[in-house]
């Protein structure tokens, strides 16, 4: 069974940890506590019930005993508890992992559980194709994060420049965008699952109509083909693999079960979303038909990996710290 835990960590303890990784490094340094005491940390998106299936299944019970599963809400709260060393498996967008390894934490891509979820959700009927954007506002969340990146990314594939073509504003977390657009307080935003189910939920519940008019994970395949948008990984700090080496043929055996379970009891899935991950049942269950869910090894999705990192430099270098992570980045589960 999950044991839950909270990430009461802000941008102050962020800074703060990342002054102590500074001064102490991560070089041959050991770890202070026992693999059961690990927190398992999950990305507030659809796809890391994976994650939550895998430990409320005790896959991972002889290697993470009594692991504490929980939440994240903001990326600067994952980066925090990563350079603390409080959590050492975690699911996040792919490019967080690969912005500290390329500034020396020792961290793993073991697989993708989500490809491409963002998608552009209105009450304005005119919008129907990305060029439809053009002089609209539209709200965004995690700016300079993830969502912000991918549609800002797809602006300019589109021939749009999303500074100059598009009005864009942002809040701080995706289930605040959904609340606004459901509340008619914004015409149009950019929501992930399951933001985007909860967002058209509530807006019917109020007498609104909410549409995805705009999914952006269609747009990049239109333009870079494959399948699509590498959004979601589950990460590994290495010191883990080290201390327990039956952690990734774990992970390899069990990680397919657990997405094949998923898709096989939907509703039970949503219930353990529900008690695991604090998300509504019922929307829950509405996003599981929006969200691609996949188990895709780190080295098998290299290539998309590498598209999608490439057109995030573009856009913002310091995003990975300039470059394209190492070989031993990308694990073969």
């Amino acid at each position: 069974m999950l044991r839950m835990t909270g990430l009461p960590l802000s941008r102050r303890s962020f800074a703060a940890a990342c002054a102590v990784s500074a001064a102490t490094s991560f070089a041959g340094k050991a770890w202070a506590d026992p693999l059961r005491d690990t927190e398992v940390l999950a990305a507030p998106t659809t796809a890391s019930i994976i994650l939550a299936r895998l430990i409320d299944s005790g896959a991972l019970a002889s290697v993470f005993p009594n692991a504490g599963f929980g939440l994240w809400h903001d990326p600067d709260e994952l980066r925090a508890a990563i350079v603390s060393k409080r959590v050492r498996l975690f699911t996040s967008p792919t490019h967080v992992p690969a912005n500290l390894a390329n500034r020396g934490m020792p961290l793993k891509l073991v697989s993708i559980l989500g490809m491409g979820h963002l998608v552009v959700v209105t009450s304005d009927r005119s919008i129907s194709r990305f060029a439809d954007l053009a002089g609209k506002k539209v709200l965004g969340f995690f700016r300079r994060d993830m969502p912000d990146l991918v549609f800002r990314a797809v602006a300019k594939m589109e021939g749009l420049d999303p500074d100059k073509d598009i009005q864009i504003s942002y809040v701080g977390t995706p289930m605040e965008a959904a609340q606004m657009i459901a509340a008619g307080r914004a015409e149009t935003a950019i929501l992930s699952e399951p933001s985007a189910s909860a967002a058209i939920m509530m807006a019917a519940r109020q007498g609104r109509e909410l549409v995805r008019a705009i999914n952006l994970q269609d747009i990049w395949m239109t333009h870079h083909g494959g399948m699509g948008i590498p959004m979601v990984g589950l990460c590994v700090h290495a010191s883990a693999l080290d201390e327990a080496p039956d952690l990734l043929p774990l992970l390899r055996e069990n990680l397919p079960r657990a997405k094949d379970w998923v898709l096989a009891n939907m509703d039970a899935a949503a219930a353990l979303a529900e008690r695991a991950m604090h998300l509504k049942q019922p929307i829950f269950r509405a996003s599981l038909d929006h969200a691609p869910l996949v188990v895709l090894p780190a080295k098998a999705a290299r290539p998309s990996l590498e598209a999608f990192y490439r057109a995030i430099l573009e856009l913002s270098p310091d995003t990975l710290a300039g470059r394209l992570p190492a070989d031993d980045f990308y694990l073969d589960t």
